[in-house]
């Protein structure tokens, strides 16, 4: 698979607006297009199939981030429709996504006793490819996805034109504007005791749009500040996945328990769900211990900076 481009660096600090959109959207919106269609068609090559899901769920996300920063100078009403359909995309990618972790980590021997229900990962992949298939025909093949991308390009240009565009601000100082709230929703969210398995997941959330809403903002943020909170943000969301890939794993042994008709199955899977309890309850402790507020107060005042900065 081609290497896709994430890094907004086509503009400067002192392009429009406009420009930046939708030079960012369209790498963005292609993207999901062109991923969409691979996993909506399986290979037969389980590694690609699963490499293709991985990557379109990224790309759902990292174009979520792009319509959100760049809303003020975006059609409401298209732009809601591709924000609806990348949602949709990301949670039946999702589902599929799901299946093939658990995979892997059957293969690798981390789920010994998930093996006699394997059958269940196997039943729910199928029906998830099932679902991207109709996905990818009622959105690519039709090339519905593809007329919404053209219509919102070319309600930006018209934009461009309108005597209340913001086309003539600075892309730099106006996308640090914009990062400003995304930052304050994240350390609002990392304030939290995370006592529960939903705030570990909402910060996992809100960790991935800072992030992804940070590779558009190279032209905003010096390099060593950008490249230095890039870092930190990758290394929490990699800690962070840790845990989270727990949580699926029990969540998704529960939803087989409760679907199992057999009860040699249904005790089988009970067990293989106090097994990943035990073991989140581990992942949670470690990654509590190295997300300390030291840890989240540094950070902090790292992005503090970092907004407040010109851009040299």
């Amino acid at each position: 698979m081609p290497r896709l481009e994430k890094w907004l660096t086509e503009v400067g600090p002192d392009a429009p607006v406009t420009r930046a959109a939708r030079t960012a959207l369209k790498v963005r919106l292609a993207a999901v297009e062109r991923l969409l269609k691979q996993a909506g068609q399986v290979s037969g090559n389980a590694d690609d199939d699963a490499e293709a899901v991985h990557q379109l769920r990224i790309w759902t996300r990292r174009a979520s981030a792009a319509l959100r920063l760049f809303a003020e100078v975006l059609p409401h009403r298209t732009t809601k429709w591709l924000k609806r359909k990348l949602r949709s995309i990301r949670r039946t990618a999702g589902e599929a996504r799901d299946c093939d972790v658990l995979a892997e980590r059957l293969e690798s021997g981390d789920l010994p006793s998930l093996a006699p229900t394997a059958v269940h990962l196997r039943v729910r992949r199928k029906r998830a490819e099932k679902e991207l298939a109709k996905t990818y025909k009622s959105l690519v093949r039709c090339r519905r996805f593809r007329r919404k991308s053209e219509k919102l390009f070319k309600k930006i240009t018209r934009r461009d034109r309108s005597p209340r565009s913001i086309k003539g601000a600075a892309f730099g100082p106006w996308c640090r504007e914009q990062l400003r709230p995304i930052a304050a929703a994240f350390f609002e969210q990392a304030s939290g005791d995370f006592a529960k398995d939903a705030q570990l997941h909402e910060l996992r959330l809100m960790g991935k749009r800072l992030r992804y809403a940070l590779e558009l903002a190279p032209a905003a943020v010096p390099a060593a500040t950008h490249r230095r909170l890039y870092e930190e943000l990758s290394e929490l969301q990699d800690r962070l996945g840790q845990v989270c890939d727990q949580i699926v794993a029990v969540g998704r042994l529960k939803e087989w328990r409760d679907e199992a008709r057999s009860d040699d199955v249904r005790k089988q899977l009970r067990a293989a769900q106090s097994q990943q309890r035990k073991q989140l309850a581990g992942a949670r402790q470690r990654f509590l211990r190295w997300w300390s507020p030291k840890r989240r107060k540094a950070l902090r005042q790292s992005w503090e900076r970092a907004l407040g900065a010109n851009r040299t």
